[in-house]
């Protein structure tokens, strides 16, 4: 009778292979790599913009997580915690890239606008998008970007950020308002009518 082969991985639940890669299977955190690496860096590319930018906010998670796996409780799902990890690299990057968005890409917005029209549209739209994250409170940018960008339950969201259900919907809430504010700024749209 030969060898017993490791199960395949994606037979395998986030728990089993993270159990396998504590006791030393490197071959275990490949598995964990691959079933999540697609969603991470949707998350990156979302938060950031820019797909090289979002590549390696990717790797920079996953090497997080391969240094940090001993810490994770399982207070939460192996992947949110993993996406968590994410939305605060992210937060990172946009902290230290803030005055630079609001700079050189708002002359990048303001040529394109000036100069350009049709598919250069929706490279604006993304630069809006991107400053307009960059400028929601962190509690709110936080909610939103993982419950409708990622698909995280309030719950979880509740249970990573330590506030209650509540809390977390009101922040979805306001920082939607938010954000729709700022991308009509952005537009040109005089929304002062509009406020009560």
């Amino acid at each position: 009778m030969g060898p017993s082969r490791a199960a395949d991985p994606l037979q395998r639940s986030d728990h089993d292979l993270l159990q396998s890669f504590l006791e030393g299977d490197n071959d275990a955190f490949s598995g964990l790599m691959e079933r999540h690496e697609d969603r991470i860096f949707g998350l990156c590319l979302k938060m950031l913009h820019n797909r090289s930018d979002a590549l390696e906010a990717s790797q920079e998670v996953f090497i997080t997580a391969f240094r940090r796996a001993a810490s994770f409780r399982g207070d939460s799902a192996f992947g949110t915690w993993l996406y968590r990890i994410g939305i605060n690299h992210c937060k990172d990057v946009l902290r230290k890239r803030k005055d630079l968005l609001l700079e050189s890409d708002q002359l990048e917005i303001e040529r394109v606008d000036t100069q350009q029209r049709g598919v250069d549209e929706a490279a604006a739209l993304r630069l809006d998008l991107s400053r307009a994250l960059a400028e929601l409170r962190d509690d709110y940018r936080e909610a939103v970007v993982m419950h409708d960008l990622g698909g995280v339950p309030y719950e979880e969201i509740a249970t990573l950020t330590g506030v209650p259900v509540g809390t977390v919907k009101s922040r979805i809430s306001r920082g939607r308002r938010q954000l729709g504010r700022l991308l009509e700024h952005a537009e040109g749209v005089d929304t002062s009518k509009d406020q009560t």
